[in-house]
């Protein structure tokens, strides 16, 4: 009898990890189906792409050309473009890493692309980019204004470690994707905006950022804020920490539904600069 009862715990504890991956797919699956759902409401859909470490680059030639398969060109040339660019970028190289080194590993299939290689894509591409992220605001890349603005590169960003193709729904995804146009990316897209900003992962702090007109700038182009004086205003209050700076003005419009607001979606923020509290 206590044999049996002992081959019966080991059994369910080999079958509890199983069942613990399961759920965590469930879950996967059901947070697909609702961000379905929220691009769907705006005329877009998702195109996946494969998920093994060269995620962004393959979206990117889904965007660009209508092919995944692209992914190392354009990773080739995102970081060609960041190593004759490396005044702009080697500041935001975190952890002591060498300049040269860096670029090495990010030439590497299967390479996680930071918050740099965005920056450095949409500047090489001269276009800004819209990150959808499921239940919060648009994440913007925004170095470019007028024309140069009109056609914007759209991504969606799954569980902080994967990036797809986002498309207009009646896109047949035969080549290049076909131009998206939302109320609130021509609003931030119209904004004097031209900074060609220096940029790292917005999910880590190196704790380099200084509180100048650089960082000013970064902020802007993080947010879609066209007024310098709330991001610089933001940017102090953080102490000079661009990131937080980023993510508590995100933070603020998201609560304010500036989505959905016509016109700067920081207008209504702008009063109440004076009382800000991190």
């Amino acid at each position: 009898m206590v044999q049996k009862k002992k081959k019966a715990t080991a059994s369910a504890k080999l079958r509890k990890p199983p069942k613990r991956e399961a759920e965590k797919k469930l879950g996967k699956k059901a947070d697909m189906t609702e961000f379905r759902a929220q691009l769907d409401s705006l005329g877009l859909k998702i195109v996946e792409v494969n998920a093994d470490g060269n995620c962004f680059f393959r979206a990117l030639g889904d965007q660009l050309e209508g092919s995944e398969e692209e992914h190392m060109k354009y990773r080739a040339m995102v970081v060609e473009y960041i190593a004759k660019h490396r005044e702009d970028f080697e500041p935001f190289i975190e952890d002591e890493v060498p300049f040269e080194e860096y670029c090495d590993s990010m030439l590497k299939d299967g390479t996680w692309a930071g918050h740099m290689e965005l920056q450095a894509a949409s500047l090489l591409m001269r276009r800004n980019i819209c990150i959808h992220m499921l239940n919060s605001p648009r994440w913007y890349i925004n170095n470019f204004s007028g024309r140069e603005a009109a056609n914007m590169i759209h991504l969606s960003y799954h569980h902080g470690e994967h990036y797809n193709s986002v498309r207009l729904r009646e896109d047949p995804c035969q080549g290049p994707a076909m131009q998206v146009l939302i109320k609130t990316d021509a609003n931030i897209s119209s904004t004097n905006n031209n900074a060609q900003t220096k940029a790292k992962d917005p999910k880590k702090s190196s704790h380099r950022s200084t509180y100048d007109q650089e960082s000013v700038k970064l902020v802007m182009a993080g947010t879609g804020c066209s007024d310098a004086a709330i991001a610089e205003h933001v940017l102090g209050e953080m102490d000079g920490d661009v990131d937080a700076a980023i993510e508590y003005m995100i933070a603020e419009q998201f609560a304010m539904g500036a989505n959905d607001a016509e016109g700067d979606p920081y207008t209504d923020y702008a009063l109440d600069v004076p009382h800000i509290h991190p």
